[in-house]
């Protein structure tokens, strides 16, 4: 596994920050194929993944296509979606806590479970793989996230857009929508508009570029963020 430990430390970091986070709803949907109004081009369902077991469990997610690895720090519940994804790909997710706590991962593609994986062993691993998958890549350049915090349970739709594609998303919050090889590359302009499915409170999202939060909201039942 060829990534810095500084970068692994940092995430242990971030994760054991986040252990606070306890927010409830293990359902995500991970991509759907919605009809796009005008020209803009309609991508297929991509990979995601859902981290699930007992609520507030912190993790390190370790996630990786054929093109790009990530790693994303967490608590049980959280949904992982990868637009414009290269497969196969692979998640490796390691506990947090010396406990017997469940965590459990599911790999999807497009709206079906492939594969799960879980453990309850103390700082336990769960793995799984949708394809044969490689050796990790290197860290992902630019590393692009939309990390959906808010409301707990809220399902979303989400168009993400490059300066030559758009990837429709559909999945439930707390979610983290990871972005591989945005045309364009480092500076490349990205952009997503999210919209609430019914409503259970005020959006609040993050636009993180390359590991800086660039963008932050909390709104109503839409929101926009862009970058730059």
């Amino acid at each position: 596994m060829n990534i810095a430990a500084k970068t692994i430390r940092s995430a242990v970091a971030a994760a054991l920050a986040l252990w606070a986070l306890t927010a409830a709803g293990c359902n995500g949907f991970g991509t759907t194929d919605i009809t796009l109004p005008g020209n803009t081009p309609n991508i297929p369902p991509q990979n995601s993944f859902r981290v699930v077991g007992q609520v507030g469990t912190p993790f390190v997610a370790t996630i990786a296509d054929a093109r790009s690895t990530w790693v994303v720090p967490g608590v049980v519940p959280l949904n992982i979606v990868i637009v414009n994804n290269a497969p196969p790909v692979r998640i490796s997710v390691n506990k947090l806590v010396s406990d017997n706590s469940l965590l459990g991962v599911e790999v999807i593609s497009g709206l079906g479970v492939k594969q799960l994986g879980s453990t309850v062993a103390n700082f336990g691993l769960a793995v799984g793989n949708y394809g044969i998958a490689p050796n990790f890549p290197p860290m992902a350049s630019p590393d692009v996230r939309f990390f959906v915090k808010g409301p707990a349970e809220q399902i979303f739709d989400a168009l993400i857009e490059d300066e030559q594609n758009a990837y429709v998303v559909e999945a439930t919050a707390p979610a983290i929508v990871l972005f591989d090889s945005p045309s364009g590359g480092t500076g490349a302009r990205v952009d997503g508009t999210f919209t609430e499915v019914g409503f259970l409170g005020g959006f609040s999202i993050d636009l993180i570029y390359n590991h800086v939060l660039v963008q932050s909201v909390y709104t109503g039942v839409e929101a926009t963020l862009k970058f730059p």
